[in-house]
């Protein structure tokens, strides 16, 4: 090449800036590709965090649900058994009362229209009267005690009639048998309803979840701890409610409801504001059995006074204790007063030292002896006294209730009825002491946390392989958790959702297991590889991609 050509072609700068565009143009490229490819990738990771907090929140939010309702069912279960067990009680009562009255309508009825032991009646045939000797044949003293006889009879029979009046009016006013059927039914309905929210609840979730899933454009979900009574359950299922009735739970379970109907909801603080308890639950301290009557009152009270239960037992005691027996009565006397006020209790001590005295010291016995007794003892007479705040329907209200809250009743719970009425069967909360009512012990914080992990596959990458992915799919994880600050129980309808520190992913192997139990196993191997390499950092070695 001569000097000339060299010279040329040294100055002639065509085509000098091509290698330079050539090179431009690849790192262009490469840029582009990595700008759209790492954007991809945050988008992928923002995606599937978003995609795992909302299924947190979803298993959480339908358990904080799920355990409001079945409070608000135990609410209505535990009052159910408060009107059942009243109802009972006065059922029983008024039904003793119309027989021990009807004995004597009979028996009177039966010598009324019998000789017995003289006429029936003066003029015969004549209604019958009630039956009385012959003493109207003793010239003038015979008229006057064959009267008397009569007016005796009649106070009987008249008491009697009452008292059969009032447990007629009783049953159509008040209905005790429909409550009984009635309250009966609700318990059956709030059990079988308890019952299918823990049954359905896994699978509500799943469906939930799996929904949320493809709504994001993710692939799979999976919620650890699993569900534990699942069996074949499908993708995305979630854990269990955090209730059950194994060992001695159901026992505690029955207890702690008996506790919540006499002694109201047990707050974590006696000191805690606790909000909204008193429309959510039983107010602390009152329970539907202590505080049923409109007025606050014990519900046997309440029920005794507004029925007139306690009037009709008094006056049935009364005037068959003073017209009825053939032996001395002393009672009716104290009784008699008692119906014009409540006594103090140092008028009651006079009252009661006074009689002593004077049966005592004097020998003066007070009471009245029937001279015209029929032999009807039996089983007209109440052996206990009757009087307004303490006769038969209380007495029988305390051994029924003493029956349903006792291990009798907890063992008849776990079977769920008698041919009669029904018992409730509560759950207990997992984690929980028994009687403990403070919301922040042993293990209970884990039962009432789920991780819920989402898997999502690359969507749109250039190139995948230039970025040396450690796995092909973007995973994220969230953890909620659901809980009461009010109080701790079945029986107050606060329980919350939110999440929380993601301190269940520490157990990487407990994890892992979950993944590879779930029907979705495949789409997260790259994860579970990982996981079982085991270490600290298991999380970050997937999550740095």
């Amino acid at each position: 090449m001569t000097p000339t050509l060299i010279k040329r072609l040294h100055r002639d700068e065509r085509g000098f800036l091509s290698p330079i565009i050539l090179y431009m143009t690849i790192a262009l490229a490469l840029m582009i590709v990595w700008i759209l490819n790492t954007g991809q990738m945050i988008y992928d990771k923002q995606r599937t965090q978003d995609t795992a907090d909302a299924a947190a929140l979803v298993h959480a939010d339908w358990e904080a649900r799920y355990l409001n309702i079945m409070a608000m069912n135990n609410v209505a279960s535990s009052q159910a058994t408060v009107v059942m067990a009243t109802s009972v009680a006065f059922q029983l009562t008024t039904a003793e009362l119309a027989l021990r009255s009807g004995a004597i309508l009979a028996k009177l009825a039966e010598y009324s229209f019998t000789d017995g032991f003289g006429p029936a009646s003066l003029l015969p045939p004549m209604p019958p009267m009630p039956h009385c000797p012959g003493w109207q044949k003793v010239p003038i003293v015979g008229g006057i005690i064959y009267g008397a006889c009569l007016a005796f009879q009649g106070v009987r029979a008249i008491g009697a009639t009452k008292a059969i009046a009032y447990t007629v009016k009783a049953q159509i006013d008040y209905d005790p048998w429909g409550l009984i059927v009635k309250s009966s039914d609700i318990i059956d309905a709030m059990n079988d309803l308890n019952d299918y929210l823990v049954e359905s609840f896994p699978q509500r979730v799943g469906n939930e979840a799996l929904h949320l899933v493809r709504l994001n454009k993710s692939d799979h979900v999976v919620f650890h701890p699993p569900c534990e009574s699942c069996g074949q359950a499908g993708e995305g299922a979630g854990g269990n409610l955090p209730v059950d009735r194994d060992g001695i739970n159901p026992a505690s379970a029955y207890a702690e409801m008996c506790l919540a109907m006499t002694y109201g909801t047990q707050g974590q603080d006696p000191f805690l504001m606790r909000g909204e308890f008193a429309n959510r639950g039983f107010p602390n301290g009152k329970g539907p059995l202590t505080a049923g009557g409109v007025d606050g009152s014990h519900i046997r009270d309440w029920v005794n006074h507004e029925s007139g239960i306690d009037d009709a037992l008094v006056d049935f005691y009364i005037f068959y204790e003073a017209f009825g027996p053939a032996y001395l009565s002393k009672i009716p006397f104290k009784a008699i007063i008692e119906q014009f006020g409540d006594l103090s209790w140092w008028q009651e001590l006079l009252l009661d030292g006074s009689f002593f005295v004077a049966e005592e010291f004097f020998g003066i016995e007070f009471g009245i002896v029937n001279p015209f007794q029929l032999p009807i003892d039996k089983p007209p007479r109440y052996s206990d006294k009757q009087t307004k705040d303490e006769n038969d329907f209380t007495r029988k209200f305390d051994t029924i209730w003493n029956g349903v809250c006792s291990p009798a009743g907890a063992a008849i719970s776990m079977v769920g009825a008698l041919p009669v009425v029904s018992f409730p069967k509560p759950y207990w909360l997992k984690g929980r002491t028994p009687f403990n009512f403070t919301p922040f012990g042993g293990e209970q914080l884990d039962d009432y946390q789920t991780l819920a992990i989402v898997s999502r596959a690359p969507r749109a990458r250039l190139q995948i392989r230039i970025f040396k992915d450690k796995t092909p799919s973007a995973y994220a994880l969230a953890q909620s958790w659901v809980h009461n600050y009010t109080a701790f129980d079945l029986y107050t309808q606060d329980w919350l959702a939110s999440l929380a520190p993601a301190t269940l992913a520490d157990d990487t192997g407990a994890v892992s297991n979950t993944i590879k139990q779930s029907p979705a196993a495949d789409s997260f191997t790259g994860l579970t590889r990982v996981f079982d390499q085991g270490g600290a950092n298991a999380w970050a070695a997937v999550n740095t991609h």
